[in-house]
């Protein structure tokens, strides 16, 4: 999904928060936490194309899918399951719940729009498939290229 359509749902979902909660920092938490995960891409684009960096090439790389590896270090649903473990065993706290939520909705969007299969998005799978952008990413049938941000 592209980073433009994740900044929609994320502001809209931050917005029933706020209404919800009357608090900025959890909204604030919520929107940010679905967005920032997408800076892993940063990581992927320099670790395959090199310097130099620039803004242009990342975005057409990402939105058409031209990776041959794909680690995506924070996209994961492992993560959302220690942020899980992480706020029961400390009791809830409202600020990481609404972290929580936003990295929840960032991953179950892409899941949704991404992924060949629910697979794809759990990092240890993406591992044991030595990250291979085809085998968790692309699929089958008429090539659907995925859109990554």
């Amino acid at each position: 999904m592209k980073l433009e359509h994740h900044t929609m749902i994320s502001g809209a979902i931050s917005g029933i928060i706020y209404a919800v909660s009357k608090s900025w920092e959890l909204s604030l938490g919520c929107f940010l936490s679905g967005i920032l995960i997408d800076m892993d891409h940063i990581i992927d684009y320099i670790r395959e194309y090199g310097f130099p960096f620039r803004i242009k090439s990342f975005f057409n790389v990402c939105n058409t899918s031209r990776f041959n590896k794909l680690v995506l270090i924070f996209h994961g649903w492992e993560w959302v399951i220690l942020i899980g473990l992480l706020a029961w065993y400390s009791e809830w706290p409202a600020w990481l719940v609404s972290i929580a939520t936003g990295f929840s909705l960032h991953l179950a969007l892409d899941t949704f729009s991404n992924a060949r299969t629910f697979r794809s998005y759990f990092f240890l799978w993406r591992l044991k498939m030595n990250f291979d952008h085809d085998i968790a990413f692309i699929r089958k049938g008429p090539h659907r290229p995925s859109r990554l941000i």
